[in-house]
């Protein structure tokens, strides 16, 4: 086995517990597997012929930065969040029984590694990570003097090009010996195959796809002196990658031979349970960061938000995200309440409807630089309105507005770009709280499905493994999941407050636009 380089001390992992339904039930049928990395937890679902999931699991990891503040991930982190993932399956079911798998993952994420496979850095995050400023900003001048955009939109910290320049230019020796570079689920086909592969919908939300011939954007490459040869393979969600390999067999348990599918970035895989997979549609994740995306039968241009293809040909998507949505309740709760895990859970699973009161402050959550619609990497987050009797309620409050708000600001985008939204399907972490539900539904005037809460990432990979093994549509493998969706309605009451919330939201970001400067 190939040794990986030396970084630092691995996070430390918590596991929880395997949740599953009978399975004396489920040891004859055929499942299917699904995988998704995220920011700060890796997830397993299981699935059988009919989409019903027989088991899922979920471990959590802390994120990493640099030296300089900047957020990464070591993708030795990954390998071991798969490898524990697939020991807990195997407690309660035969891994043999596993007939293919789907891979998800956080994206665009840009790992570089050698020829053999094996990383040179820490991994670049997606969006979260700002760092190529001036690449940015030097690629958008390119293109206003190209002409036409086949990107459709700017480059962004979203995109994949500018962090590899900024990999050229500050490192080097680590650029010299990167032959290719990779997306998380990428890399963990990689370690699963041996084969090198990108999937569709990474590679368009990271800008490197011409969207009218949905191959490489060569141009920028060829203005920057670079080969297109840094990037593998391009699939789509539902292509094969390859088979496990003898050695990823014996360091996991799966059954040698067994199909391993591309799949896609966790905000596609979401779109699929989240059953927006018709023009129109759109689905909401709430992870660490807020991801909206709705579906779409072409391409649109806006230099404001992400304009992607979507998990399978002839589908296209356009969205936005946030810098900050679980991970901005996790900074309040565990660095400014200093709760550990239980009382963070006890604090957030007892703040219901009936707690909620409006918070009378306001919070910019832009402690990442502010994403969607603003695309601003040097905006800080602020809270404004603090008081003597200020307390956690209030603060929490302004949390969930805040993360509520940052989203309503990427729909009145897409309202005005892309199409008046049907369906708005949320799903995520976030989904678990009642009151940003309800402050989501308010603030963008629509009803909102809620995606029951074991069908996430996870099982949108184990979704696709089924799509590509049974020749099944992915519109028709999420018929039943459409049922058990949730209903969330707009609270009449809270509707005027918060569109004052929100014109007070873009005075105070506009006030300080040059500070942030």
């Amino acid at each position: 086995m190939q040794r990986l380089p030396r970084f630092s001390l691995l996070p430390v992992i918590d596991v929880y517990d395997l949740e599953r339904e009978d399975l004396s039930a489920v040891k004859e049928r055929e499942l299917f597997a699904g995988y998704d990395i995220g920011t700060t937890s890796s997830k397993i679902s299981i699935i059988d012929l009919e989409g019903r999931i027989v088991a899922s699991a979920k471990v959590t990891h802390s994120q990493s930065f640099s030296d300089d503040g900047y957020p990464e991930q070591d993708a030795r982190v990954w390998w071991q969040d798969f490898l524990k993932l697939t020991a807990m399956a195997g407690k309660e079911i035969s891994l043999s029984s596993i007939k293919a798998i789907g891979l998800s993952s956080m994206c665009p994420n840009v790992l570089p590694v050698s020829d053999d496979g094996i990383p040179l850095r820490k991994s670049f995050m997606y969006g979260i990570d700002q760092r190529a400023v001036k690449e940015i900003e030097s690629l958008n001048d390119f293109m206003r003097e190209f002409g036409d955009n086949p990107l459709y939109t700017e480059y962004s910290s979203q995109s994949i090009l500018p962090k590899i320049l900024w990999m050229r230019k500050n490192e080097p020796q680590i650029f010299e010996k990167t032959t290719r570079v990779l997306t998380a689920n990428g890399y963990i086909a990689f370690r699963l195959t041996g084969q090198f592969a990108s999937d569709m919908f990474s590679l368009s939300a990271g800008n490197l796809i011409n969207l009218n011939t949905l191959e490489i954007f060569k141009d920028p490459f060829d203005h920057a002196d670079l080969s297109t040869d840094i990037i593998p393979d391009i699939k789509w969600a539902t292509d094969l990658t390859g088979t496990v390999t003898r050695l990823a067999c014996e360091e996991t348990g799966l059954g040698y031979g067994t199909p391993v599918f591309t799949g896609t970035g966790d905000a596609c895989s979401d779109t699929i349970t989240n059953a927006c997979l018709e023009p129109g549609n759109v689905s909401i994740s709430l992870g660490g960061t807020s991801i909206y995306i709705q579906c779409l039968d072409r391409p649109v241009r806006s230099p404001a938000l992400f304009v992607e293809t979507g998990a399978v040909p002839g589908s296209f998507t356009a969205g936005g995200a946030t810098s900050c949505g679980g991970l901005l309740t996790d900074w309040v709760t565990d660095r400014l309440f200093g709760l550990d895990r239980y009382e963070k859970e006890s604090l957030l699973s007892g703040f219901g409807a009936e707690e909620y009161e409006p918070s009378n402050m306001i919070l910019l959550p832009f402690f990442g630089g502010a994403r969607t619609p603003f695309n601003n990497p040097r905006a800080r987050g602020i809270l404004f309105g603090l008081s003597m009797e200020t307390g956690r309620k209030e603060i929490l409050s302004a949390v969930f507005e805040a993360i509520a708000l940052d989203i309503s600001m990427i729909d009145d985008e897409i309202k005005r770009t892309a199409l008046e939204p049907n369906q708005i399907c949320v799903s995520g972490g976030g989904a678990r709280s009642e009151v940003l539900l309800q402050l989501i539904a308010t603030l963008l005037d629509h009803e909102l499905l809620v995606s029951p809460r074991q069908y996430d990432s996870a099982t949108g990979a184990a979704l696709i493994a089924l799509s590509a093994t049974s020749g099944k549509a992915l519109e028709k493998v999420v018929e039943d999941i459409k049922k058990k969706y949730d209903r969330v309605e707009p609270r009449a009451e809270y509707s005027f407050y918060m569109k004052e919330r929100k014109n007070t939201f873009k005075e105070l970001y506009t006030a300080n636009i040059g500070f942030f400067n």
